[in-house]
């Protein structure tokens, strides 16, 4: 794994150094009550691959426990991250079988395995994230579980 710092306060850089991979040990775990506890009441956690900005750690709990459940073998494998000031951008692979899809999704993409390339920017002071914004390739995980395969 590489390691970027920009930042010049040692302390709090080996705090936001320390929380990315406690977090993503619990993300591995899947422990969604460790995983909420890193994020304050009013943190904003978002992505383009759904609506609106979902707030806190009752949400936090909410997006990984569907991922989870849906994905039961999902795990997560952190490449790099990088660390300025407040803030550490991580790029990491997401991969598993869609084993247990959500009500709506079409039955063919059950049992399809993918693995996304992501990125989270976090926003963090005295180990907590005040925000994180997530992004993959939706398209990306379209047409490894067979979405683009279906006759029109």
């Amino acid at each position: 794994m590489v390691v970027f710092t920009a930042c010049r306060d040692l302390k709090n850089e080996y705090e936001i150094e320390d929380t990315v991979n406690r977090y993503f040990k619990a993300l591995n775990k899947h422990d969604t009550v460790k995983i909420a506890k890193f994020y304050v009441d009013t943190a904003a956690i978002e992505s383009p691959n759904w609506e609106g900005i979902k707030r806190g750690p009752d949400s936090a709990r909410s997006i990984y426990a569907r991922y989870f459940a849906s994905t039961p073998d999902l795990k997560f494998n952190l490449l790099h991250y990088s660390v300025f000031d407040s803030e550490a951008c991580a790029e990491f692979t997401m991969e598993g079988t869609l084993a247990n899809p959500e009500a709506g999704t079409p039955d063919y993409m059950r049992g399809k395995k993918y693995k996304l390339k992501c990125a989270t920017h976090f926003y963090m002071r005295g180990g907590k994230i005040y925000g994180a914004a997530t992004y993959f390739d939706q398209v990306s995980f379209l047409k490894q579980v067979g979405f683009f395969d279906q006759p029109k």
